[in-house]
């Protein structure tokens, strides 16, 4: 038996502490645990051209997997 994929289940608009815009997105897990990610500008970009969507509330119900558009640094 497979495991489901988070899912995105919210996306909300919020400003970093330098003023700049950045989206708060709230992943669902199959046992009804939530988490929120925050990612900048250029990734949301980035995410919506992966997920093929125009705009960012289009993300909901998307796989959290949308979100990997970039190697973590300390993967190297």
């Amino acid at each position: 038996m497979g495991t489901a994929v988070p899912s995105i289940a919210s996306v909300q608009l919020t400003s970093t502490h330098d003023g700049e815009a950045a989206l708060v997105i709230e992943l669902m897990f199959a046992n009804g645990g939530r988490s929120k990610v925050h990612i900048n500008a250029e990734e949301a970009a980035d995410v919506m051209a992966k997920a093929g969507v125009a705009s960012a509330d289009a993300l909901v119900g998307h796989p959290w997997t949308v979100l990997q558009v970039r190697d973590p640094s300390f993967m190297g």
